[in-house]
């Protein structure tokens, strides 16, 4: 991903209107997996997945360690932080590091006296 400076260098600052905001130093928060990646929900058939997929595939039923990089305003009055992570495998043995947008509601801050809400 660009770095902190260069993120934004596209997107106008209004400080009337703030619409994004770097957080440095980035913020330890905790992303809920379930919510941060959203993939279709329980279908017919889900439990006759093989086990070798539930083993090495992604768990995305997790919570897991995180930094907040930065906010940005969703046109819908909503926010998403963009989040560094790592999603494990089903069987703990594998990761997958990830920098992604995730909404506001899958974050916690992982200490609440440090929150960095917009």
């Amino acid at each position: 991903m660009n770095s902190s400076s260069s993120l934004f260098e596209t997107w106008p600052h209004d400080p009337t209107a703030p619409m994004w905001r770097i957080v440095e130093p980035p913020l330890p928060v905790t992303v809920e997996l379930g919510t941060a990646i959203v993939t279709r929900p329980a279908h017919f058939g889900v439990n006759k997945v093989r086990l070798g997929i539930r083993k090495g595939g992604l768990r995305l039923t997790d919570t897991t360690p995180g930094l907040l990089r930065a906010w940005a305003r969703v046109a819908d009055g909503t926010w998403l932080g963009l989040v560094a992570f790592t999603v494990p495998t089903g069987n703990g043995q594998g990761r997958l590091p990830v920098e992604q947008w995730c909404p506001e509601h899958a974050l916690s801050p992982q200490n609440p006296s440090t929150s960095s809400r917009r």
